[in-house]
């Protein structure tokens, strides 16, 4: 059997060998064969099929349009922006000069103690001034600042029309402060000063040095004298006197008594006063009584002296 396979490099050397040695068997012979692979192939078709290729960078065109489109857009947006920025300012300059808006009634209402004309004076409503050119929040601030004004409301209405309601802060004390006569509220605090024109009587307050904690008192027995808890009425209060002895002082024109409350747990003080009041009233006394002192679990009855006698009203 005779085997033919192509010729193998270092067999032929063999088979010589055989021959000198006489051997006559059968002759193979192997065909070589080369194999490329395929990876070889595509890399050297991408490396230009040589060691020297050169490769060269990719340029993307659709990414410099994508950036082109953006920057248009928003040159556009932009555009548009500033076109309706510039539109908006101009129609309200022309909304706000137009004799159509132009103020033509002002209504304010709860003054008492301040004039209408002060208040369109504070609030800038000269005659003809376009309501649209109007800050409410401005004259709202400005209204505030005013020492009577407790709280106020301003409101547009169009055409033509401005609508102010004030509430004014109610005077309740006069007090002495740095030489001057101030009227005060309920609690003591300063509003303004008294002007001849306008003077109102009122109970004087005075407080001590670090009494101010005691303030609130002043409103406590404001509300217990309208409330009818107390005998007698607050046009009859002369003056009141927040002090470190005494408490609370109450001097009464009718029948001019001065009354003493301890500041501390004071409507206490003041039930106990008026159960004394009542008994002196009852046994006819009263008019016979200085002073009335209730502290602590005790009360006090000092008779009137010689040059204490009730002042009239």
């Amino acid at each position: 059997m005779n085997v033919r396979a192509g010729t193998l490099s270092g067999f032929g050397g063999i088979s010589a060998k055989k021959k000198r040695n006489g051997y006559s068997g059968p002759r193979i012979t192997v065909k070589s064969r080369t194999v490329s692979s395929r990876g070889n192939k595509n890399r050297n078709a991408r490396s230009g099929g040589g060691a020297g290729g050169v490769k060269l960078p990719s340029v993307s065109f659709g990414g410099l349009g994508k950036v082109f489109t953006r920057a248009v857009s928003m040159a556009f947006m932009g555009a548009i922006v500033l076109a309706v920025s510039v539109a908006l300012l101009a129609g309200y300059r022309w909304l706000t000069t137009v004799n159509y808006f132009a103020l033509q009634q002002a209504d304010i209402a709860g003054c008492s103690r301040l004039s209408e004309e002060h208040i369109r004076q504070v609030a800038g409503l000269t005659p003809g001034v376009n309501v649209l050119s109007l800050s409410m929040d401005r004259m709202r601030a400005e209204l505030s600042r005013e020492p009577w004004v407790d709280s106020v409301t301003v409101k547009r209405v169009l055409p033509g029309t401005i609508q102010i309601e004030v509430r004014e802060k109610a005077p309740s004390y006069l007090v002495q402060y740095q030489g001057t006569l101030y009227y005060a509220d309920e609690v003591g605090r300063i509003i303004d000063k008294v002007e001849p024109g306008q003077f109102v009587s009122l109970p004087q307050i005075e407080v001590e040095a670090g009494m101010e904690k005691h303030l609130p008192i002043l409103a406590d027995l404001r509300r217990a004298v309208a409330e009818h808890q107390v005998p007698f009425d607050f046009g009859q209060i002369a003056w009141l006197r927040l002090s470190w002895g005494r408490g609370l002082e109450i001097r009464l024109m009718e029948p001019g008594i001065v009354l003493c409350l301890g500041s501390q747990n004071w409507r206490r003080n003041l039930s106990r006063m008026n159960m004394v009041w009542m008994d002196l009233r009852r046994r006819g006394e009263l008019d016979k009584v200085g002073l009335i002192t209730a502290e602590g679990d005790k009360v006090w009855v000092e008779k009137r002296g010689a040059g204490d006698a009730p002042q009239s009203s």
